[in-house]
């Protein structure tokens, strides 16, 4: 994952220094609070015991993303880290380290355009978008619930987002998608989670 978040970042910095006449793109910042309805389930290594399943409800967190928006292509690929904290089992720390990809369907907030009487001018307006994000996760559950592990998992999280403009370089930001594990363990269990994600936050943009 390491290797994936350097080729990110330099990919990233070469679209960002290309010329005008190449790839449009801009970069921007968005903080979000996360929100989780997740399902954990685990069972022992080595061992025929039916699994354990613990609800995770009411899981809350901060999201924060670096975008880079590709106006060409009416798209964004983003890096982004997650941290949930609280939930209705206590404390659940949920370290999320992700990349992403957003498509938006209609428009791309802030795009240059050549209008018809030759004069440039920006779209802004309601944006949906459909996203993918591939992330890494270091879990902690503690014995308060017969349990007692730090586990890594591998995610993804399809999701819709709306772009709502509230000033030229300020946007609302909404997200709901679906959280499922591609693989989990620890030295103990094996583990996956499943459920649903939430999330609403604002962007701010250099447009």
């Amino acid at each position: 994952m390491t290797k994936v978040l350097s080729l990110f970042i330099l990919f990233s910095s070469l679209l960002v220094t290309k010329s005008a006449h190449a790839i449009q793109t801009a970069s921007s910042f968005d903080l979000n609070f996360a929100a989780a309805e997740l399902n954990l389930t685990t069972s022992e290594v080595g061992k025929t015991a039916p699994p354990q399943t613990i609800s995770l409800n009411s899981l809350t967190g901060l999201e924060l993303d670096y975008n880079v928006a590709l106006f060409n292509y009416r798209s964004a690929v983003s890096v982004s880290f997650t941290q949930f904290e609280t939930s209705n089992i206590g404390k659940v720390p949920i370290s999320r380290l992700a990349i992403g990809y957003s498509y938006y369907l209609f428009r791309i907030n802030g795009q240059r355009l050549i209008l018809d009487n030759q004069v440039e001018g920006k779209t802004w307006g309601v944006a949906p978008a459909l996203e993918l994000s591939l992330g890494i996760n270091r879990l902690s559950i503690n014995k308060d619930v017969n349990l007692d592990f730090t586990a890594g998992l591998i995610d993804a999280i399809p999701r819709l987002l709306i772009e709502v403009p509230l000033s030229s370089t300020f946007l609302l930001m909404l997200r709901g998608g679906t959280y499922m594990t591609l693989k989990g363990s620890s030295a103990q269990y094996n583990i996956s989670m499943s459920g649903a994600v939430f999330s609403i936050g604002f962007k701010l943009t250099t447009l």
